[in-house]
């Protein structure tokens, strides 16, 4: 048969004209040919659905409820499955508002949910490997329905890079960095020295010292620093930056000592 006659076929069972379509019609690679061209007609031109809205508009119901079930059941097939074989390769399970059945579950889930984000990093958004930990956040993950992604790696945009790109980046580098984080020395030492010394430019911790203000850590996002390490206290900033000094005093001394 062409697409005219499966789709009129498939017009007469829905408006029920007909109470089932005809035997063997799903038999073999022409029924998933069938199954193809019923699946467009009522995505496209039944239901009026723009081909980049399918993933937001169309879920399981949507071609349950069109008389779909049965020949996708045939063949062993989820929704996706049945949107797949309509539109080969168009689409990622993932960006459906209802990913398919235990498609986010165990190993397999946790594998697939690192291919969808870094699908998304690198391929859609494009990002640049410096914007990664700007732009990788909360927001993100909702915006390109990673919801499952987000939730099932662990509710952290660093972890989940980290699992992706292991060991480019630090956790201190998020804008919404990981429980704790302000409670590592290592990490707080870290963040410092990017912050006093790549980013304000100062020559030494000396110059530091006599030139931070409080308002530098809203200015380039650092409030987070500012308050958990600090307790929002520019005092407790300045003993921190002089203990600093005091270690490089004490550096020195053993080297000219060795000397």
């Amino acid at each position: 048969m062409n697409r005219e006659q499966v789709i009129k076929i498939y017009q007469d069972v829905l408006e029920k004209k007909r109470k089932r379509f005809p035997n063997y019609f799903f038999l073999g690679d022409e029924g998933k040919r069938y199954m193809r061209y019923m699946t467009c007609y009522l995505l496209e031109k039944h239901l009026t659905i723009p081909i980049d809205e399918i993933p937001f508009q169309v879920g399981a119901n949507t071609l349950w409820s069109h008389r779909l079930r049965p020949p996708a059941m045939l063949y062993g097939w989820n929704y996706y499955e049945v949107i797949d074989n309509a539109y080969p390769g168009k689409f990622k399970p993932w960006q459906f508002q209802q990913a398919p059945d235990k498609y986010w579950d165990g190993e397999e889930g946790k594998k697939r949910a690192i291919e969808a984000v870094k699908y998304v990093i690198e391929n859609k958004s494009k990002l640049a490997m410096e914007e990664i930990p700007f732009k990788v956040n909360f927001h993100f993950f909702k915006q390109h329905g990673l919801g499952g992604a987000f939730t099932l790696l662990g509710y952290s945009p660093f972890q989940i890079v980290e699992s992706i790109y292991p060991g480019v980046f630090r956790p201190w580098q998020f804008a919404h960095v990981p429980m704790n984080c302000w409670k590592n020395e290592e990490y707080i030492r870290e963040a410092m020295e990017n912050f006093l010394f790549k980013q304000l430019l100062f020559s030494s911790y000396e110059e530091a010292c006599l030139k931070l203000k409080g308002s530098d850590f809203a200015d380039f996002q650092l409030t987070g620093l500012f308050q958990m390490a600090f307790d929002s206290r520019m005092n407790n900033v300045r003993k921190w930056i002089k203990r600093k000094l005091n270690n490089i005093d004490i550096e020195l001394s053993y080297v000219d000592l060795d000397y």
